[in-house]
């Protein structure tokens, strides 16, 4: 292969947002996909965009979130799709590494087409010369599709197309959650997992670390540590002034691991009154169906604003999830009728790969438990466990 893929991009004016997990770039009103040849299917001249939704819980691939938007915009014929197809270099390794593609022709897109696996596939058009891509997409439109957009919303993070303050309040609850297993994370582990290049991250611990001091809190990012030497960098001393990371860990264990105690109510029992009423109003806001506000709202108040499994409590993150068997056609609408959980949780257990068992346990599928590990065994607050 002559360059990365992201050199080619660049030369054709589609820069990628971020060349660690970006899919495809958009450029005005013109859209540019990265396919893989062995999901082509020459005959019908078609090629995978988007796989089913069981493998996208497979991966912590953030390029799913800005796929997502940009196979929206050509399902609804708002933009020309092309598509560069690449060779894999092993289609059994992941993550995925390319091993060659043409740099001299992209495909047209025609239009898109659900699969009944819930996959998506493109249906090729002509094959235009990159030498006459900007003259093409000048006239070049995808045709819409028929019917609805076939992708839930659910299946969207939200983290990839922020910026790392948008992140933060998710990055915070994840680092919280590992104290549970007393846990600790490598640097490119939280690069990958949030979609961050170096610099933004390390902005984000900077600034989760300060928020940490000024709350009188343990340091949470001393959970972050160098793959090599399990230790924190001179970051955490420099900018901290704590010498000894593994006592700054032991700190946040203790604070926030299975064995702790109650956090110290808030200094006025009417501001925390208010601050909850915030958050009831703030996950209001989300837009859904009309006759589920009442459900959401009671779900939010029962389960006392957070995720039942990761305690995240930022309302913009957060789902009322009907319990199995419950239906808000059948008048299941009640706060016992649902859980509060995170929005990817809430993916995993509609789909069955994240199950509470009768004594409240959290439990994942085999093809997912390693990208959730810190939160297998989890126990589900007893008034919270019946019929989950």
């Amino acid at each position: 292969m002559a360059r990365p893929i992201s050199k080619f991009f660049d030369q054709l004016g589609f820069r990628l947002r971020n060349i660690r997990w970006s899919w495809g770039a958009r450029r005005g009103d013109s859209i540019l996909l990265r396919t893989w040849q062995d999901e082509q299917d020459f005959r019908a001249r078609t090629v995978t965009v988007l796989r089913e939704p069981a493998a996208h819980l497979e991966t912590e691939s953030f390029g799913l979130d800005e796929r997502i938007v940009q196979l929206e915009a050509l399902w609804k014929g708002e933009a020309g799709g092309y598509t560069v197809i690449v060779e894999v270099k092993d289609k059994n390794v992941r993550p995925r590494e390319i091993k060659g593609y043409r740099e001299d022709v992209v495909f047209a897109i025609k239009r898109l087409q659900a699969r009944a696996d819930g996959g998506i596939v493109a249906i090729l058009g002509d094959m235009v010369p990159v030498s006459a891509l900007q003259e093409h997409s000048r006239t070049h439109r995808t045709e819409a599709a028929e019917g609805a957009f076939p992708v839930d919303a659910s299946e969207r993070s939200g983290l990839s197309t922020d910026g790392y303050v948008q992140k933060l309040p998710a990055m915070r609850a994840w680092l919280i959650a590992l104290c549970a297993t007393r846990s600790k994370v490598t640097y490119a582990e939280v690069r990958d997992r949030f979609g961050l290049t170096y610099f933004p991250l390390i902005n984000a611990m900077n600034r989760l670390g300060h928020d940490c001091q000024s709350a009188g809190e343990p340091i949470l990012t001393a959970l972050i540590v160098d793959k090599d030497t399990g230790t924190c960098s001179g970051g955490l001393e420099g900018e901290f002034g704590i010498v000894d990371d593994q006592a700054e860990r032991e700190r946040c264990y203790e604070r926030w691991g299975p064995q702790a105690e109650p956090q110290a109510a808030p200094a006025s029992a009417a501001s925390a009154a208010d601050d909850f009423e915030d958050r009831v109003a703030r996950f209001a806001l989300v837009q859904v169906r009309t006759q589920q506000a009442a459900f959401r709202a009671a779900v939010f108040r029962a389960c006392e604003g957070r995720c039942v499994i990761s305690a995240c409590a930022v309302p913009e993150a957060l789902e009322a999830a009907h319990l199995l068997g419950r239906d808000w056609h059948e008048g299941h609408n009640s706060g016992e009728d649902g859980l509060l959980l995170r929005r990817d949780l809430h993916a995993l257990y509609d789909r069955g790969l994240l199950r509470i068992t009768d004594a409240g346990v959290v439990e994942f599928d085999a093809r997912v438990v390693s990208h959730y590990a810190q939160f297998v065994g989890v126990v589900v607050p007893a008034y919270l466990q019946g019929g989950r």
